[in-house]
């Protein structure tokens, strides 16, 4: 008898620290969702020094670059520069292909968001401007730095991060405004009675000033209205680069001057001067605006959908720590112990049952969170723009309310008065999971695994008074944040909640017991309510802001 306490407590003791290895282990692998982008377009080669200049030019006739060679011949001598075992790279970040290996490059050398262009890259090392280029490029390759130069670097240090946080809020801002912007000029088209051009220019542009020339000379011929942006303006550069991807025009023609009218796009003086007006004569006004504006709309839809990818990572981990700490909810777990224990007492196969409970449960959440996604989602938005600030208001006391009542809990489980926890499944619904299991279980005969799939769909609907709080949450917060994917995020948020159990059931069929995990789950208590808290705390500073 002695001998069987000794191997059950031996087995109990690795179970708990098997339990917890597991949660860790899950944790540690939903981090990993993020991907890291890493370097491929400059990877170096042998020994060689890389040196990548990065610019933003769309001028035809400008050579954006051409002020980087000058300071780099200035800087390093001709001799310096034959023997030195260099590689020397510019990237024109207007280019789609340039601009992937850009963000690749920030992130691999930690470029923060929002770092004014251009920006010269020397192995790790990185600055910002031509002011202090050429003292860099000395630094960098030949080891000479001044000690003003030293100083203007540590100053520049200093001052980074406060301007770097002013971009970062311009470029959200912005990011809206390409919208706005986008339906500033659709409603233009909209209005005008006469074919309207679509044109893009900028400053000091030899082929700008010569197109703006062509057009004033042809204005008769052209029959039209001529909009014209530049693209210094805020957001016209955006909007142009959503339109050159529109209409397929190819990195290399991706150029200012450029035209666009009905479904043609023209790019760089030679072209546009050459224009068919026939052609484009050959189609109605109306025709040619109407093409126009359904092109400027599917720009806008991918801004949107750019926007939403962006977030997407985040979303994705977000929505895996909830599910996750919603699968550690105290009231899930006990039912899901209570039915385990009948399953132990009557020897019969804790996996298959166990999987088969889980499995009703999974389908049930990932059913009733999509239902109420879309059910909400039909509500039309500007009845949602109407009431959304009062909306946002009420769900941040709502949420904040939680946050507290969960913090009050974690005081209430470490001083032990578990008698007065609020959050949790009141006690007649309690009762009455508790009788189902019962009922379900006890029932026998070649029925049984689909009695068993539908109790977990059961228990489900029983529990979702509680573990339903951080979902109803998370469902809300989906909603507001438009997150492109929602079959994917209630997958992964579904999954996630299901890890817990998952792991319990593998546990329980290895060691044969329920006490293990009890014990960890009532001595983590407090550790859960808290993290609910934080969560909750976190829904309603993201509405308070948002």
């Amino acid at each position: 008898m002695l001998k069987n306490d000794s191997r059950f407590t031996k087995s109990a003791e690795k179970g708990k620290g098997w339990f917890a290895f597991s949660i860790f282990c899950l944790m540690w692998c939903l981090v990993s969702l993020l991907l890291f982008p890493h370097r491929v377009q400059g990877e170096e080669k042998s020994n060689a020094v890389n040196v990548e200049f990065f610019y933003e030019n769309v001028c035809a006739t400008c050579e954006g670059d051409a002020d980087f060679y000058t300071i780099y011949k200035e800087s390093i001598t001709a001799k310096d520069r034959e023997s030195l075992d260099t590689e020397v790279r510019t990237y024109n970040v207007f280019l789609d292909s340039c601009e992937e290996y850009y963000d690749a490059v920030k992130k691999e050398v930690g470029i923060p968001e929002g770092t004014d262009l251009p920006v010269l890259v020397i192995g790790d090392e990185w600055i910002s401007g031509y002011d202090r280029m050429g003292g860099f490029l000395q630094e960098q390759l030949l080891g000479q730095v001044s000690d003003q130069e030293r100083q203007d670097s540590d100053a520049l240090q200093e001052t980074q991060p406060e301007e770097v946080k002013s971009a970062i809020t311009d470029g959200s801002e912005k990011q809206e405004d390409t919208e706005k912007r986008i339906e500033e000029i659709i409603e233009q088209i909209q209005e005008s009675e006469s074919r309207v051009f679509l044109l893009f220019t900028t400053n000091s542009c030899e082929d700008c000033e010569q197109v703006e020339g062509w057009i004033r000379a042809n204005e008769d011929s052209l029959d039209g209205v001529i909009l014209a942006y530049n693209i210094i303006e805020d957001n016209c550069l955006e909007l142009l680069k959503g339109m050159f991807h529109e209409y397929e025009v190819e990195e290399s023609e991706q150029v200012v001057p450029a035209i666009f009218v009905g479904n043609m796009a023209l790019t760089s003086q030679a072209r546009i001067c050459s224009m068919d007006t026939e052609k484009v004569l050959s189609q109605s006004g109306n025709d040619c605006n109407r093409q126009l504006v359904q092109r400027m709309k599917n720009v806008q839809e991918q801004v949107k959908q750019e926007e939403g990818q962006e977030k997407n990572s985040v979303n994705l981990l977000t929505l895996a720590g909830a599910g996750l700490l919603a699968g550690l909810n105290p009231c899930s777990i006990s039912m899901l112990l209570m039915l385990l224990s009948l399953i132990l007492s009557e020897k019969a196969s804790v996996w298959k049952n166990g999987l088969l409970y889980l499995l009703g449960k999974y389908g049930a959440y990932f059913a009733i969170g999509l239902g109420i996604y879309f059910t909400a989602s039909q509500i039309p938005e500007k009845t949602l723009g109407q009431v959304g600030r009062v909306i946002d208001i009420i769900l941040v006391v709502l949420f904040a309310i939680a946050g507290v009542l969960y913090l009050t809990d974690a005081v209430r489980v470490y001083h032990q008065d578990y008698g007065h926890i609020r959050t949790q499944l009141p006690v007649r619904l309690r009762r009455m999971n508790h009788r189902m299991i019962r009922r379900m279980y006890g029932k026998t005969g070649t029925f049984q695994p689909l009695l068993i799939l539908g109790l977990g769909i059961a228990i489900s609907l029983g529990e979702f008074f509680c573990t339903g709080q951080i979902y109803m949450a998370t469902i809300t917060y989906l909603l507001k944040d438009h997150i492109s994917g929602v079959w994917m995020a209630f997958l992964v948020y579904v999954t996630a909640m299901s890890l817990p159990a998952f792991c319990m059931i593998l546990l329980i069929q290895r060691t044969r017991n329920t006490e293990h995990v009890s014990d960890f789950m009532l001595r983590h208590m407090g550790v859960i309510k808290i993290l609910n808290a934080i969560l909750f705390f976190g829904f309603a500073i993201y509405f308070l802001v948002r």
